[in-house]
């Protein structure tokens, strides 16, 4: 189940929020190599954010996923990045990714665990 979650302090019109779900579920998909309908994907737009002093377009994200490799990690930045880069025009300096790989016993899904 692999779940990412975006944050950003840009205010995003909804029909820029459903592309950049689809998008992202996809890009997702593909670089875990599971199936998309195993994927999660949440988009919070107009979140109170700062970074580096700035308020200036900035993205946080979230990564989360059963069977995430240390290989696949770099990929997943650099696609994610390039994704806020863009769909958002937020530059990559200005992007951070948090990655956390997780045990199945401790992901829920379908009233039992993975």
């Amino acid at each position: 189940m692999p779940f990412l979650m975006i944050k950003t302090n840009l205010e995003l019109e909804k029909t820029t929020v459903q592309a950049l779900l689809n998008y992202a579920s996809r890009v997702v998909a593909e670089t875990v190599k599971k199936p998309e309908s195993y994927v999660m994907v949440n988009v919070c737009s107009g979140e109170h954010m700062i970074f580096g002093g700035t308020p200036m377009p900035t993205v946080y994200m979230e990564m989360k996923s059963i069977g995430m490799t240390k290989e696949q990690i770099p990929i997943l930045s650099q696609a994610l990045t390039k994704m806020a880069e863009d769909r958002l025009k937020v530059p990559a300096n200005r992007v951070y990714i948090e990655f956390a790989p997780v045990p199945g016993i401790l992901w829920g899904y379908n009233g039992t665990t993975f």
